[in-house]
């Protein structure tokens, strides 16, 4: 068993080796491309293998569902592209997420996240829910250190979504990170005879458009993830004092689980309908007064 002094080791742990499994299929597509002077070598072999073998046949099309919902709320061009990236990585999430599909998943993502670093910062955003449940699995052992786990863990996507997921500018969108699937898409969108283009190509666009599309936007910054993660760590520094007195194993993990979903649910919830409010009032009082 691991000592009490070094149990806090276990989620960190966890994060390290799932990142280090999240660079095996790019290592591997590399050695294998050193003699067939191929990339995805390792990544095709590995999606052939997990859409014709029975029990995990359910995935590819589980993970393209999940790349087409997001995928064809793009337009055109680059907004297109954008859209077709971001579907990729909800792709891969769902994948890590859903049960049983997590070993097929690691092996074949390169399939939609070509790049090392999308899978290896991947991998360990998938595994969100092992986190959760190792924090869970402490509250009967270590109640003060399961309360702060998932205090800390939540707060972390809270605070990424407030400072590197919203406020930040989306650079011009290029199709060098795009393989093998999202140009696989849009090949097939060119009819055989060559006279439209792919959603990647803007030759038959309107210029005005293009230009649109080149410039760079700035997303408005997630305020309300900001407030939800200083409501989160309130939360967390309130239950941990609850649990630090003389419960037993039953109430402190009832404790902890009354934790979780007043973080995971009530918060959010609470602070996302308060600022979509504030957000409506504010709107209505910048509205220009009607013509008399």
């Amino acid at each position: 068993a691991t000592p009490q002094s070094e149990k806090w080791t276990a989620m960190p742990c966890f994060l390290l080796a799932s990142a280090v499994a999240g660079a095996w299929p790019w290592i591997l597509d590399k050695i294998l491309s050193l003699c067939t002077r191929q990339d995805f070598c390792f990544t095709m072999a590995a999606k052939r293998f997990a859409d014709n073998y029975p029990l995990t046949c359910w995935t590819g099309p589980a993970m393209r569902e999940a790349f087409y919902r997001v995928y064809k709320r793009g337009h055109s061009g680059a907004g297109k592209f954008k859209y077709g990236k971001l579907g990729a990585s909800f792709a891969v999430i769902v994948g890590h997420v859903v049960p049983f599909m997590g070993a097929q998943t690691t092996i074949m993502q390169r399939f939609f996240l070509p790049h090392p670093l999308d899978t290896i910062i991947s991998q360990p955003f998938g595994m969100t829910e092992d986190l959760v449940s190792m924090a869970m699995a402490e509250a009967t052992s270590s109640p003060i250190l399961a309360s702060w786990s998932l205090t800390a863990l939540l707060v972390f996507f809270n605070l990424a979504r407030a400072f590197f997921f919203s406020g930040t500018k989306e650079a011009e969108h290029t199709e060098d990170r795009a393989l093998p699937y999202l140009k696989r898409i849009s090949s097939r969108n060119i009819p055989s005879d060559g006279s439209a283009t792919s959603s990647f190509s803007e030759r038959n666009r309107d210029p005005s458009q293009q230009s649109l599309d080149a410039i760079p936007t700035h997303a408005e910054r997630d305020y309300v993830a900001l407030a939800t993660a200083i409501v989160n760590i309130l939360v967390g520094v309130g239950i941990s004092f609850i649990v630090a007195g003389k419960l037993d194993a039953k109430e402190a993990f009832c404790v902890v689980l009354f934790q979780m979903i007043i973080q995971l649910v009530a918060v959010p919830v609470t602070l996302g309908h308060l600022g979509a409010h504030c957000v409506h009032h504010a709107e209505g009082r910048t509205k220009p007064p009607p013509d008399t």
